[in-house]
């Protein structure tokens, strides 16, 4: 006689396979969805400007930079506005500059004494007749 243990298994199994069919099935369409929705968002700009203010010792290191996904040429104009000791004083920078494909350019750099919250900083890039204008990166 055979055990019946077995045919009980067996039909265990079967009734499972739709549901692991249907769940795989389900987690194809998810994926194929989030790929397209991927597909779907705006690109990222071809010409990104960034302005970082960092703490070192008692001053502040600030840099301005470019960022473009294919080579670039343009203009920028960087000024600097800092307080502090009954004070103020402005430095503006300018000039052409070149960016490699997928490349990244500093545009300006300097050391100021104060904390970054005593510096204003200002960059505007030109590409192309395009202005660009980056975010005061006042902390």
């Amino acid at each position: 006689m055979r055990s019946t243990k077995t045919f009980p298994d067996r039909r265990i199994q079967t009734r499972r396979a739709p549901a692991v069919l249907l769940g795989l099935s389900l987690a194809a369409m998810a994926a194929c969805s989030a790929a397209f929705a991927e597909n779907s968002r705006p690109a990222a700009a071809p010409v990104v400007c960034e302005i970082a203010l960092e703490p070192v010792g008692s001053g502040t290191l600030i840099t301005g930079r470019v960022h473009a996904r294919q080579a670039t040429q343009g203009a920028y104009a960087l000024a600097i506005t800092s307080t502090g000791g009954g004070g103020s004083t402005t430095i503006r920078q300018s000039g052409d500059f070149s960016v490699a494909a997928g490349g990244t350019e500093v545009l300006g750099e300097t050391r100021l004494p104060g904390s970054p919250r005593s510096h204003h900083v200002d960059l505007d890039v030109t590409v192309g007749g395009r202005a660009l204008t980056c975010a005061d990166a006042r902390l």
